[in-house]
């Protein structure tokens, strides 16, 4: 039985044995303690001894593996901790073997814990909630778009008992940066689905776990009347040439058929007519589920035209050929900053100071308004306008159904064709426009 000063040198120095086989050296001061050394090189401090002196039965307790944190000095003065504790009648071996067991009931403990969380992790009770609310809520498309944009960006993977009120408060005041509306949107839709959890997991998150005792309910979120002055109408427009494809055409598009955002970013080229000018959006795609027609004025069939055209795609705006264009707020953020730095040049230009330049923030949305808007100022029957928008539900099916969605044909065409009229003078600057901000409601 090799024995020597168990030491850094001395641990490394023992030779490694043959397979299978075991090799051992044992401290020449203090008895029982001693160094293993397997036959794939693992060094590991250990302690032998007997509890009840010669003819009981030999016990052994591993300390560690030599290296960090187990150095031969901080093995050594755990050895004589434990040798200490067998001179007192106190057995290692049982000592260690109930330090296992609890450690193994704590990692089950957390084990259960990880997995309690994972089932109310934000992002996995969010997706349920949406399943759940295609068969309830009429609008859930709406509601799935504010998670995707507002929520889950601040969650993401967070277990809803770990969601504080002061997180929601951030988080709703970040919405609230682009609009009013936007953080009353994100206000509900996230105490939904709190709720929809209290309900679907009502042992693992209870009502009384729920933050929203003390959460600030956003102020406003009324009905918005903003539209886009004849300025940054004209910056946006500019800064769409900045934004390129497929941004920059989808954003131009807006502004000339007052379509909804995803109404346009998922637009299909099967829906389009460039020769006559329409375009047809089916129901399903429609936020009133009802089928929509949009007469193209001559600078929307110009932009449709240029669009460039992935083979075998059907979808007008996509990067890749299989989903539409996403990606929005980045988007905004990018248009955003590409109007500002046109409006600095051009006040640079002009000699005046580019930093004390702020332009009036807008959401995408203002664009529906502003074309309403600008129809408003050319005279257009509000019934044109509300068909223009698809704020109209058909009630008739068949042939009535049909003509409906055409009604007022001529004067809608005859509409669209003006406002894209107004909107080139506005984004040329031209001059003597009627400024969308100065004519009463």
């Amino acid at each position: 039985m090799a024995t020597g000063k168990i030491k850094k040198t001395s641990v490394e120095g023992v030779a490694i044995p043959p397979k299978g086989k075991r090799a051992y050296l044992w401290d020449d001061t203090l008895k029982g303690f001693g160094v293993m050394v397997t036959d794939k090189g693992a060094r590991s401090y250990l302690i032998q001894y007997r509890m009840g002196g010669r003819g009981s039965e030999t016990r052994r307790v591993t300390i560690g593996k030599h290296g960090s944190p187990w150095t031969a000095e901080r093995a050594r003065d755990r050895a004589a901790e434990l040798l200490e504790q067998v001179r007192r009648d106190v057995d290692p071996f049982d000592a260690a073997k109930a330090a296992l067991a609890q450690q193994r009931r704590e990692r089950e403990e957390r084990d259960r814990e990880q997995a309690k969380l994972a089932k109310l992790a934000f992002s996995v009770i969010a997706a349920d909630y949406v399943t759940a609310s295609k068969k309830t809520l009429r609008r859930w498309q709406e509601q799935e778009r504010v998670i995707e944009r507002d929520l889950t960006p601040c969650f993401s993977e967070t277990p809803l008992p770990s969601i504080t009120a002061d997180d929601i408060n951030d988080c709703i005041a970040k919405a609230g940066e682009r609009a009013s509306s936007a953080a009353m949107k994100a206000y509900s839709a996230l105490r939904s689905i709190f709720a929809h959890a209290h309900t679907s997991h009502r042992r693992l998150f209870p009502a009384s776990a729920s933050p929203f005792g003390d959460v600030a309910r956003p102020q406003g979120g009324g009905k918005r009347s903003d539209f886009i002055g004849n300025n940054e109408l004209r910056l946006m427009w500019l800064a769409c040439d900045d934004l390129g494809a497929p941004f920059g055409p989808m954003y131009r598009l807006l502004l000339l058929t007052g379509l909804r955002l995803r109404e346009v970013a998922e637009g299909r080229w099967s829906e389009i007519d460039l020769e006559g000018g329409n375009w047809l959006i089916p129901k399903e795609r429609m936020k009133n589920d009802e089928p929509h027609w949009v007469a193209l004025s001559p600078q929307a069939v110009e932009i449709i035209q240029a669009l460039p055209r992935i083979d075998k795609c059907d979808l007008m705006f996509s990067t890749n050929g299989e989903t539409p264009v996403s990606g929005f707020s980045r988007a905004k953020s990018r248009l955003d900053a590409a109007m500002l730095k046109i409006a600095k040049k051009e006040i640079e230009k002009a000699g005046g100071q580019p930093d004390d330049v702020k332009l009036p923030a807008f959401v995408v949305h203002d664009t529906r308004r502003t074309v309403a808007r600008g129809c408003q100022i050319d005279a257009v029957a509000p019934e044109v306008i509300e068909r223009m928008l698809g704020h109209v539900t058909h009630t008739k099916s068949g042939l009535k159904g049909v003509y409906q969605v055409f009604e007022f044909e001529d004067e809608r065409r005859a509409a669209f064709a003006k406002w894209g009229q107004r909107l080139a003078a506005i984004t040329s600057g031209g001059a003597n426009v009627v400024q969308l901000r100065e004519v009463a409601a």
